[in-house]
């Protein structure tokens, strides 16, 4: 059955699954979602699921036939990653999203039978350089002895929650129909931080599990609180300075530019509760946290760093 870690981490999960995998015949959803906000956690538990269901063995956390061998090594011909960067032939031009014709490819291959229990976990992904953090929780799972997808470019190959731009509605309602009506022993795994970031037509086909988090991540917020030190009264004659220092205080600090936005929320989130009584400068700093998320949008939209960071200190100026 699941892997020890994983069944003491996410007691109510596991006991569930086993026990649905303990049914004659067994009691599986076609199609689940894992939710919240540790999408390596529901990754490993994914691929525990895939072990479970393909082991020949009845799943022995200790098992070495050929399938569990094949599903930690990444390497099964019927578990799948389905993201941006994974599964893509090579005639598909899309960079930014899941592409219908992923979707297609995968409704294709359900048309033959197999021997196997197929299983597609379907999420974001990217290679980047991981917080210390991020870098002690990958550590922490690592005695789970599963192998993530080999890294394309530099750094390492991480999960993303899905969101509406990744998945949209048209590469979503391409598979519906494979969710609605699948052969036997298939079944799909969406992995996101909140149901409402996946289409509603996909939710309500789905089982849907909350998935704790354990990713304690800590923020650094020093490397920049001196170049803010005029906030809220910054002026736009200062934006050119504050964006090169900023950028050049993270990368002193080695910090990538996503993570050094994190920072940057966590400060203004400490700084709004540090004023909850000024009613004027509250609305000024939430404003500015959500003009925040477009930032981080447009940078995961490729938009060069500091072209994303210049914009950004000009919206929150005086």
């Amino acid at each position: 059955m699941f892997l020890p870690l994983l069944k003491e981490k996410f007691e109510y999960f596991t006991r569930y699954f086993e026990n649905a995998f303990t049914k004659e015949p067994r009691k599986i959803p076609q199609s689940i979602i894992l939710y919240g906000q540790d999408s390596l956690a529901q990754y490993y538990l994914a691929q525990d699921i895939a072990r479970n269901l393909n082991c020949k063995e009845g799943g022995a956390p200790e098992c070495g036939c050929i399938n569990c061998s094949w599903i930690r090594h990444n390497q099964h011909p019927a578990v799948l990653t389905i993201s941006k960067n994974d599964n893509k032939s090579s005639d598909d031009t899309t960079k930014k999203v899941i592409s219908v014709k992923q979707m297609q490819t995968v409704n294709n291959s359900l048309i033959n039978s197999s021997e196997y229990y197929r299983v597609f976990i379907i999420c974001d992904s990217e290679n980047r350089f991981l917080t210390k953090s991020q870098e002690k929780h990958l550590k922490d799972f690592s005695s789970l002895g599963f192998k993530l997808p080999d890294e394309v470019n530099d750094g390492i190959w991480y999960p993303k929650p899905l969101t509406r731009e990744t998945l949209q509605s048209e590469a979503s309602n391409a598979l519906l129909k494979s969710i609605e009506e699948p052969p036997e022993h298939v079944l799909f795994v969406f992995l996101t931080e909140d149901k409402e970031d996946l289409l509603e037509t996909i939710v309500s086909r789905s089982q849907c599990f909350y998935i704790p988090s354990f990713l304690n991540e800590k923020y650094d917020t020093e490397f920049f609180e001196p170049l803010l030190s005029n906030y809220p009264a910054i002026k736009k004659s200062q934006v050119p300075k504050i964006t090169q220092d900023f950028l050049a205080a993270k990368d002193e600090a080695g910090y990538e530019t996503e993570y050094a936005l994190d920072c940057l929320q966590f400060y203004f989130a400490q700084l709004l509760k540090a004023n909850l009584g000024s009613k004027q400068l509250v609305s000024k700093i939430k404003k500015d946290i959500m003009s925040l998320q477009k930032a981080k949008k447009q940078l995961e939209a490729y938009v060069k760093p500091q072209i994303v960071l210049e914009n950004y200190f000009f919206e929150i100026t005086g």
